[in-house]
């Protein structure tokens, strides 16, 4: 994680603590169980198999379940011996976990290799298995449309604007003054640039790129997008919700597993085709969906039909607007962050130079009283006292100077020049 990403850790220990505790107690965990088997109990997902419980022998201490045998998802021999693809079995698997995410709100959170099996099915086809549902996570219909709405912004409409707002929906971006948000939405725009252009190419994504070749995109990032990735070093804009703590956790088992599979699996690739299935969650209806973005690609959106009515409104309200700052009842206020990298460094300057005032004062006066204040009351511990304190702002100097050397750094490594 980042600089620029808040954590919560105790938010994160007291989730892990509560889903922990839910995993040893199996009346919760057969509840799950037949929750999770009836959201997948679709023809569409007859490739998804979920064992089935027996309430009358479970109790919060033992769980009775069918048995299902079936070969461990990542073993490819295996898998192959039994005429199974496993490149098919990696995408049903990515498109399982991203139905549980989007859809469902109801998710696995411990998808490891020991909890997903694979069969071969009544038709011959791959069948994915799924075991221990103690560690379930759910979201709620406003993450969930956060979700659905990020992945359309970045994948299809490309609109950061969008994407910003899916993400404040998600709780990862934080809604307070001190956000700069256009600098957000500039770093973002070059994220989902890149993005869109290594789907198009179908190139390597940046940490599958030569070391060298990395260095010179981020020293040309850094050069075009200096200012910006100050301020979000300085703001920490985005927050990091506790619940994403076992879905991150998810990705990277589902990512083992994909690539045990599938040397080429990409997860991120993955997701484009499956977001046709979302359609019907993007504006509650797939026709409303289509038809918004069927107006997007015109150049016009739903937004612009209600802002055509409400324009005599807004011209009254930028009127009060503009005749309240004539008469000074508001104040504009201004962020200029030059300025403020100035006043930092500037901090630092004066915290140096008066510890060097202070251990000069000190270590002057030591001498002062030694040479000439023999004779006075108590010479020799006051001479001992100033010569520790100047000693103690002495030795501040030069780890201020090395502060303000790395600050200096910093900077110039954004482009930022003193």
């Amino acid at each position: 994680m980042d600089q620029n990403t808040q954590r919560d850790w105790v938010s994160v220990y007291e989730e892990s603590k509560r889903l922990l505790y839910e995993e040893i107690d199996y009346l919760n965990e057969m509840k799950n169980c037949d929750r999770f088997r009836e959201n997948f109990n679709r023809p569409k997902f007859s490739h998804i198999k979920v064992p089935m419980t027996f309430p009358e022998f479970t109790t919060e201490k033992v769980m009775a379940m069918e048995f299902c045998p079936g070969i461990k998802i990542t073993d490819k021999e295996r898998i192959e011996a039994e005429g199974l693809d496993p490149v098919e079995i990696s995408r049903k698997s990515a498109e399982s976990f991203l139905e549980q995410l989007c859809r469902h709100g109801f998710f696995h959170s411990d998808p490891h290799p020991g909890n997903v099996a694979v069969e071969k099915g009544p038709n011959g086809e791959a069948r994915i298995i799924f075991y221990d549902f103690g560690m379930m996570d759910s979201f709620g219909p406003n993450e969930r449309k956060g979700l659905v709405d990020f992945f359309f912004a970045i994948y299809y409409d490309a609109n950061v604007k969008d994407a910003c707002d899916a993400l404040e929906r998600l709780g990862m971006l934080r809604l307070t003054p001190d956000v700069d948000r256009i600098a957000v939405e500039r770093v973002g725009k070059d994220f989902i640039d890149r993005f869109q252009e290594t789907l198009k190419r179908g190139s390597d994504w940046e940490d599958q790129m030569d070391p060298e070749e990395r260095k010179r995109i981020n020293r040309q990032r850094r050069k075009e997008l200096g200012e910006e990735f100050l301020s979000l070093n300085r703001d920490s804009p985005f927050v990091f919700p506790p619940t994403w703590t076992f879905v991150f956790r998810a990705f990277f088992s589902l990512d083992g597993i994909g690539k045990t599979l599938d040397p080429k699996y990409d997860l991120t690739k993955i997701t484009l085709p499956y977001l046709k299935e979302l359609l019907d969650l993007k504006d509650g209806n797939a026709f409303v969906t289509s038809a918004n973005r069927l107006l997007k690609r015109v150049g016009l959106s739903p937004d612009d039909f209600k802002n055509f009515g409400a324009q005599p409104q807004r011209v009254a309200r930028i009127d009060d607007i503009s005749r309240r700052l004539e008469q000074g009842d508001f104040k504009l206020r201004v962020r200029a962050l030059e300025v403020e990298r100035m006043i930092e460094r500037s901090k630092l300057v004066q915290k140096n130079t008066f510890a060097a005032v202070v251990s000069c004062l000190c270590l002057n006066s030591a001498m002062c009283l030694a040479t000439f204040g023999k004779t006075a009351v108590a010479s020799r511990p006051l001479t001992k006292l100033l010569l520790g304190v100047g000693a103690i702002f002495a030795a501040r100097v030069p780890y201020g100077l090395n502060q303000l050397r790395n600050l200096d750094d910093y900077n110039e490594k954004y482009g930022i020049k003193r």
